[in-house]
C-alpha cells in the first residue's frame, strides 16, 4: 500500500477515528474545597471531565461500532493492546457503551477521553502485584490526583465510578486528572463542538477547529484539500458498505472550498489507481464513495468505506507485532 493510500484510510477512519443542558459551557458541577466531586456529579456530564483546548472533540457509540462489519476485528485489537489489566475483569465489548474523546496534539499522540459503561471501580483499584493486559504487556500501577492509575506502553486509564472510566496519554490523562482534583469540572469545548456532540445524531459524532493549530504542511502535502481548512464537522453510523459519514469542511472563503471540493475530486480519482496494489495485500478498494461540493465557503462530502477491507486492514494490524510485545522482533 502506498503511503498516499494509507494516509488517506487512517485519516478517514481517524476522523471517523468521536449530555447534559444548555448553557452548560460554564461551570457544571464544583465540590467544596478539598472535597472529591461525589460519583453523581461525576457521571452527570461526561463532556465537562475532558481537558481544555481540544483541536477535536468527539463522540461514539462503542457497542454499534464492535457490531459492525469490521468491529470484531477492532474489538480484538482493542481487548490485545488496551490498558486494562487482565484481572480488571473490563470486557470491552461487554461493558463499554459510549466513548468521548478529544484531541490536544497535531503533531504526536496527545488525547484524553471519557468511556461510560459497567465497571468496579473499587476491585479494579484493589489489584495488585504483576499485572498484564490481556495482550500480556505489562501494566503499572501508580497514584495520581488521588486516584489509582493503570499504564501500559504509554496509555492509562482510571474507574472513577461504576459508569465512568478517564482514559488517554499519559499527558492527557494526567490533565483531566488534575481538574477533578480541583473539586471543579466544567466544560471546556468550544459552544458548537458541544452542541453536535452532546445529542449525537449518529453513532459517531465529531468537530474540529484548526483556527488556532493549522493542519500540518506535511498532512496537507498528502491530503492538499486540508490546506487552509478552518473547522470540521462530521456525522456516522457503521451500516453498509460499513462506514458512512457526511460532514463540512469551512475555508477563509468561497475561492478557497471550491479548491478545496476540486482536490477532495482528485483524491477520489487517485485512489481508484491504488487498488491494484492494495490487491497485492488483499484488500479491496476500500473507499466506495466520495464526493465533495463547495456551497459558499464549506466543502460539503460524503464519504462511503467498505467495510470488509477495513476488516482485512485490521488484520494486518493484528498481525504486526507491537512495539514491546512479547515475542516482538527487536
Amino acid at each position: 500500500m502506498t503511503r498516499a493510500s494509507r494516509l488517506a484510510l487512517v485519516s478517514t477512519l481517524l476522523v471517523a477515528c468521536a449530555v447534559g443542558c444548555a448553557k452548560k459551557e460554564d461551570v457544571v458541577v464544583h465540590a467544596s474545597e478539598g472535597q472529591k466531586l461525589a460519583p453523581p456529579a461525576i457521571d452527570a456530564d461526561p463532556l465537562a471531565l475532558l481537558p481544555p483546548n481540544a483541536i477535536g472533540a468527539g463522540t461514539l457509540d462503542a457497542r454499534a461500532l464492535f457490531a459492525s462489519r469490521f468491529g470484531a476485528r477492532l474489538l480484538e485489537i482493542v481487548r490485545a493492546r488496551a490498558p486494562f489489566p487482565a484481572a480488571a475483569g473490563i470486557e470491552p465489548g461487554r461493558d463499554l457503551e459510549r466513548v468521548y474523546f478529544g484531541v490536544y496534539s497535531m503533531q504526536g499522540a496527545d488525547f484524553a477521553g471519557v468511556a461510560l459503561g459497567t465497571f468496579q471501580p473499587d476491585a479494579i483499584a484493589a489489584l495488585d502485584g504483576e499485572l498484564l493486559t490481556t495482550g500480556s504487556f505489562p501494566v503499572t500501577k501508580s497514584e495520581y490526583a488521588g486516584r489509582t492509575v493503570f499504564m501500559s506502553r504509554g496509555l492509562g486509564f482510571t474507574v472513577l465510578t461504576a459508569r465512568t472510566i478517564v482514559f488517554g496519554t499519559e499527558a492527557g490523562l494526567r490533565r483531566a486528572l488534575d481538574r477533578l482534583e480541583s473539586g471543579r469540572v466544567e466544560r471546556r469545548l468550544p459552544k458548537w463542538m458541544i452542541e453536535r456532540i452532546e445529542a449525537p445524531s449518529a453513532p459517531l459524532v465529531f468537530g474540529a477547529d484548526f483556527t488556532a493549530h493549522p493542519v500540518p504542511d506535511a498532512a496537507c502535502r498528502e491530503l492538499p484539500f486540508l490546506d487552509g481548512v478552518s473547522t470540521l464537522g462530521l456525522v456516522g453510523n457503521f451500516e453498509e458498505p460499513g462506514l458512512n459519514a457526511a460532514g463540512t469542511l469551512t475555508y477563509d472563503t468561497p475561492e478557497a472550498a471550491g479548491r478545496g471540493a476540486a482536490q477532495v475530486g482528485d483524491l477520489s480519482a487517485r485512489l481508484g489507481t491504488y487498488a491494484p496494489l492494495l490487491a497485492l495485500v488483499g484488500i479491496t478498494q476500500p473507499v466506495r464513495k466520495l464526493e465533495a461540493e463547495a456551497v459558499d465557503d464549506e466543502v460539503r462530502f460524503v464519504l462511503g468505506i467498505d467495510g470488509a477491507a477495513v476488516a482485512r486492514l485490521l488484520d494486518l494490524v493484528q498481525a504486526y507485532p507491537a512495539a514491546g510485545a512479547p515475542g516482538a522482533a527487536r
